[in-house]
Order: structure tokens, then sequence, then C-alpha cells
């Protein structure tokens, strides 16, 4: 009978470490996806950046996740940086598709803003509203490679440009070098008159 009992108790606490394990494991795994996301908006961030570059990059996020260029452009007047504005559509867009109660991406960002305003960092804003991170992590790299293909295709057209002013001007350079190249012109010396003409 007592050896019954141990084993039951056996059981029980080893399902009990099961799930005390089990839930270590699924908040290391919590902190690792935050940390990627802080880790992703730090290298969004460092990328250089112009008048120029922004419009691309507000222009690929709007394309990414579906929403309005002056929304993006909205969410960068408000100090944002490119990693937390990647950051932010991702999670709106994923709480606006797993929520139960229906809600549209711009209320979802709004209620993603709303937490962000309160300090919260990216774990808890999920937690909180009750998704993984995991999925938001595998959109926001869609979208950091989104803003480093249109960073690219924009210096591509601005070298482009560049370039063919260069070659429109080098004609006329050309010509402008080649008149001030060319020797003047010698005076010959006057032919003395001959005699009897």
């Amino acid at each position: 009978m007592r050896m019954r009992k141990i084993t039951v108790t056996g059981v029980a606490g080893f399902c009990f470490v099961s799930v005390l394990t089990l839930g270590t494991v699924a908040g290391i795994a919590w902190a690792d996806d935050e940390r990627t996301l802080d880790q992703k908006a730090t290298a969004i961030n460092k990328a250089s950046t112009s008048p120029k570059l922004d419009e691309a990059r507000a222009q690929a996020l709007a394309k990414q996740f579906n929403v309005p260029e002056s929304q993006v452009t909205d969410l960068r007047n408000k100090k944002m940086g490119w990693g937390e504005i990647t950051i932010s559509l991702a999670m709106a867009q994923h709480l606006a598709t797993t929520s139960k109660t229906p809600l549209t991406t711009d209320q979802a960002l709004t209620k993603i803003e709303q937490l962000r305003s309160e300090k919260m960092g990216w774990g808890k804003i999920a937690k909180d509203l009750g998704f993984k991170l995991g999925p938001v992590v595998s959109t926001v790299d869609r979208g950091e490679r989104a803003i480093h293909t249109a960073d690219r295709e924009a210096r591509e057209e601005r070298a482009e440009k560049v370039e063919h002013a260069e070659k429109a001007q080098g004609p006329e350079k050309m010509e402008r070098l080649e008149r001030m190249e060319r020797p003047e012109r010698v005076e010959r010396p006057e032919r003395p008159e001959r005699p009897g003409r």
C-alpha cells in the first residue's frame, strides 16, 4: 500500500516538475523573443537616414503591413524609431488577426501605443494582449528586409540620377575643354605687296 502511495506521489511530483520546467522554458523563450525584438529594433535604427530614405521606408512598411503611408509617417512624427515602428505594426497586425473581439489594425495599433506609452516592454504587451512573440518576430524579420530593400533601391536610384546628371554634363564639359585647349590662331605676317600689282 505504501508503495502505491509513493508511486502516486512520484507521478504527481513528476507532473509538477514537468509543468514547472515547461513554464521555465516558455519564460526563457519569451525573454529570448523580446531580446530578439529589441536587437532588431536597434539594428534597424542604426541604419543611416535621410528624407529620401525615410520616404522609401514609409512606403515599404505601408506596403508590408497594408496600412496607409500616412499612418507610418504619423508614427515617425511621434519620434518613434524605424525599429519601434516596425515592431508596433507587426504586433498590431498580429493582434488584429488573433483577437477574439474584432479589431482593425488601426485599433490594435492604438492599443499597443497606449501600452507602450505606459513603459511596457514588448513581451509584457504581448502577454497582456494574449499572444506569443514568435510570430511577431517573423513578421518583424519581413519588415526589416522590406526596409533594407527600400534603402538599397533608394540609394541605387540616387546613384543612377547622379550618373545620369554627370553624363548629361559630360559633352558640354568636353566641348568647353576642347575650346580652351585649342591653340590660339596665329596671325600670319602680312605679305608684302608686290610691285606691279
